[in-house]
């Protein structure tokens, strides 16, 4: 599958201001999950968690929770236990923003574990 952009944004950064926030959003998250099944596996962790600031502030949990999937998946893929931490961390607080308190308890433990293995400090 390859997604084709207009030229007017093709070698751009941004899309064009005439999308709405919706849609906006929705071409991200299909970007994320593009780059992911075209075997992109750091790209695709990279863009879930460049969006992921974003999409909290704004309340976007369901898109935290599809980019954050892929973002999991990807790093157990290519190994990454820190990426894998960080995933985990914040695929569980948008599991329980959205009510999912069993898989919420689970990914921030999981989360929480291998990162303190890592030494890595946890706020």
């Amino acid at each position: 599958m390859s997604l084709t952009f207009p030229a007017s944004f093709a070698d751009g950064n941004e899309f064009p201001a005439s999308l709405d926030e919706s849609t906006r959003v929705a071409l991200e998250v299909a970007a994320v999950q593009h780059a992911f099944e075209d075997g992109m596996l750091t790209d695709a962790w990279q863009l879930a968690w460049s969006m992921e600031p974003r999409l909290v502030g704004t309340g976007r949990w369901q898109e935290v929770l599809v980019t954050q999937k892929v973002a999991l998946t990807a790093a157990i893929r290519l190994g990454d236990r820190l990426l894998e931490g960080q995933a985990r961390l914040a695929l569980g607080r948008a599991c329980l923003e959205l009510g999912d308190h069993r898989r919420a308890g689970h990914h921030l433990a999981e989360g929480t574990s291998i990162l303190r293995t890592l030494g890595v400090p946890l706020d």
